[in-house]
């Protein structure tokens, strides 16, 4: 019963319903992020499962374990009426190109349904947000990391900068699912992140093509996770909002992150020569006092 009742308070959501109305939000979009082949894609056709309530269905398409992602296009995945899952591509490496390629991702700058590929540096992320004209000014958005237990926590700093930029460009702390709940890894893997000061979190094992067998735990799970975002949602839904201006606001925050990168990138660029230059200078200056301590 209890199953029952969290599923059908996730299909029965609706913006419209929250304390002021819909303020300009057409649909919550929970948008999935974090590294390849971490379980983004099979998170989703689990929520698929156990919301929809009907025989598994890969929607969204699943690489093998640990082998190459499947994942280049920006695809998204009704779940009810008013949620969306997007699964975002995943990172590779704690790279700062792919980092701002994440961002224009959790911004909603990027379009759904097309292929994405990494910026090869900053001054093109600025011309892809100062050229961009989609209106998505109604999209709620709900960072959700997903990350696998199976991949002890190796550069916190790194991954806590993620963590607060996705609070940072959506406004909204990220929601984490850790999969592979019974990795060896899972209790460092998880107070990694609490110390990283995430609070909301689940632990969970995904369905998949192999192992649809329905489980209490699995269901409750993914289900208690839903409504704890959908819990959110209502009650940021309780403030005065302004859908066109905080997406605005999120754009500036690119724009400013993207500038400050490249400017960054042309410091670096023009010390290169400078340094090769010093470097020459200390060598012949090494040399010579060699021979003058060879003619004493």
């Amino acid at each position: 019963m209890e199953s029952r009742a969290m599923r059908d308070y996730i299909r029965d959501f609706s913006l419209d319903s929250c304390a002021h109305g819909n303020q300009g939000y057409s649909r919550v979009l929970l948008q999935l992020f974090g590294f390849t082949g971490h379980g983004k894609s099979s998170f989703i056709n689990s929520c698929k499962y156990v919301v929809d309530d009907e025989p598994y269905v890969a929607h969204a398409k699943v690489a093998e374990y640990k082998k190459k992602p499947e994942t280049m296009i920006r695809n998204a995945y009704k779940l009810t009426e008013t949620i969306t899952l997007v699964d975002n591509r995943g990172f590779r490496i704690m790279d700062k190109y792919e980092f701002g390629e994440i961002y224009l991702q959790l911004g909603n700058f990027l379009p759904l349904g097309r292929e994405v590929k990494w910026q090869e540096n900053f001054g093109d992320m600025l011309k892809l947000l100062e050229s961009e004209r989609c209106d998505q000014s109604s999209d709620f958005i709900v960072p959700v990391l997903v990350y696998s237990a199976d991949y002890p926590v190796t550069d916190k700093n790194y991954m806590k900068d993620i963590i607060m930029a996705a609070r940072d460009i959506t406004g909204v702390f990220p929601t984490v699912v850790f999969t592979h709940e019974l990795s060896e890894h899972q209790p460092k893997v998880w107070e990694s992140f609490r110390q990283m000061g995430v609070k909301n979190s689940f632990s969970l094992e995904n369905y998949t093509a192999e192992d649809t067998k329905k489980t209490r735990g699995k269901h409750e799970t993914i289900l208690k996770c839903l409504q704890e975002i959908i819990k959110d949602v209502e009650f940021r839904m309780l403030e005065e909002r302004d859908a066109i201006g905080e997406r605005i606001d999120r754009k500036k925050l690119l724009l400013e992150y993207a500038h400050k990168r490249e400017m960054e990138k042309q410091k670096e660029e023009m010390e290169k020569p400078l340094g090769k230059i010093k470097k020459q200078e200390t060598e012949k200056q090494e040399k010579q006092e060699k021979g003058d301590c060879i003619l004493l």
